[in-house]
């Protein structure tokens, strides 16, 4: 019985890196009536999908075999090349139940530019563009998928600040999207990464989040899953999250990396901390960061510190996680700044499912490392003055005013 039951272990065995493959396997693995089977389709299957391609190619799949619903929830959602990917592929879903969630950010801001400065109202491209998001709205919505904004810009200041950053899909009720990705052809062309959860509870925990703020709630949660946390951020109660994060480097032993493009306070207080008490803490950020505001921040941060500063030589990189001790990875749509600590509505996962963080380790940290370079930062005892006065100023603003 043993070889038998290793032969058939063998066979059925998910590999987490083959994309396609652990749709099939478990479509498969429901017909059969093995307890060895049933213990593979009780596993959560998490994968992990870099770069805009490779998530694109797995979504359309799942959106084309959808059943009954088909739910995006998104930062951007431009007219352009990706942006109408996403449209067409939604019209031609059989899922009788299709929306799409947008923060009202994508309303005023395309390709990265603000709609209505003086020059871009007068850039012919810019506004092609924004009459060809209208048009392919409208498209969708006359074809029975509805859409829906989030937080409107109102004249206070959370309103002002407060963004819905969200990134994710839910498919029937059996797979979600998480992670930091956008439908526009400026941030499909970032370095950047999703994550594909078929595990039908923390499925079902992420699809009462979208429900949520599809009725105009936004709800703080915490969902335990294997191998998994989740959190749901309401943008005021994200303290709360986050203390999970900062409790996770304060209790790093050997390693942390972090990527992120704007990393700010108070994250990078604790990976200071934890660098002066011997962990070895690397951070990849964008060498050509799209707001230089954080590139000069991540420089004055290494300069005062033992924090080992990595630039990344490919452009422009959107991802963001952390991985401590290579046991933790902490991705989703934050970015570890502090208006995600502070303000925005986000989704923050915490995994420990070995498999994935090899494959992160292998095809996201080591890459990213080797196609960055290292930085000796100075930084004069002004500036660093300065950043701390800058960090104090904005934390007593907007705890004032918000």
């Amino acid at each position: 019985m043993k070889p038998k039951s290793f032969g058939f272990w063998r066979r059925i065995e998910y590999n987490h890196g083959a994309s396609g493959s652990a749709s099939w396997e478990r479509r498969h693995l429901a017909t059969l009536n093995h307890p060895l089977a049933q213990a593979v389709l009780n596993r959560m299957s998490i994968e992990l999908l870099v770069n805009f391609h490779e998530f694109w190619s797995r979504l359309r799949g799942d959106i084309e075999r959808a059943h009954e619903s088909v739910f995006v929830q998104t930062f951007a959602f431009e007219g352009d090349s990706v942006g109408k990917q996403l449209a067409e592929t939604l019209l031609l879903s059989p899922a009788s139940d299709k929306r799409v969630l947008a923060d009202s950010f994508t309303r005023i801001v395309l390709s990265d530019r603000f709609r209505y400065s003086p020059a871009n109202l007068l850039d012919r491209g810019l506004q092609h563009e924004a009459r060809e998001t209208v048009a392919m709205r409208k498209k969708l919505e006359a074809a029975g998928t509805r859409i829906r904004f989030t937080n409107a810009y109102r004249p206070t200041p959370r309103t002002l600040l407060s963004r819905n950053h969200k990134k994710l899909i839910v498919i029937d009720a059996s797979t979600a999207y998480i992670g930091g990705i956008n439908f526009s052809e400026h941030n499909a062309a970032w370095h950047d990464m999703m994550l594909r959860i078929d595990d039908r509870a923390a499925v079902a925990f992420l699809r009462k989040d979208f429900l949520s703020t599809w009725d105009g709630g936004d709800h703080f949660a915490h969902g335990d899953f294997p191998d998994l946390e989740l959190f749901t951020l309401d943008g005021r109660d994200n303290r709360r999250a986050f203390q999970r994060v900062l409790n996770l480097i304060d209790g790093a032993r050997r390693s942390v990396f972090v990527e992120s493009p704007y990393i700010t306070f108070p994250f990078y207080e604790r990976l200071r901390v934890a660098a002066d008490r011997g962990v070895n803490v690397k951070v990849v950020t964008p060498g050509q960061n799209n707001w230089s505001y954080f590139a000069n921040y991540a420089r004055c941060e290494s300069a005062r510190s033992k924090i080992d500063l990595r630039l990344s030589q490919r452009g422009m990189s959107h991802l963001k996680a952390m991985l401590i001790d290579e046991e933790v990875l902490i991705a989703g749509s934050s970015n570890f700044d502090y208006l995600s600590y502070r303000l925005y509505q986000e989704i923050l996962g915490v995994f420990t499912d070995q498999a994935l963080i090899s494959d992160f380790r292998q095809r996201v940290m080591l890459p990213d490392v080797a196609n960055s370079v290292a930085v000796d930062c100075q930084a004069s005892a002004f500036d660093l003055r300065w950043l701390n006065w800058q960090n104090r100023l904005i934390d007593f603003a907007v705890t004032t005013l918000t």
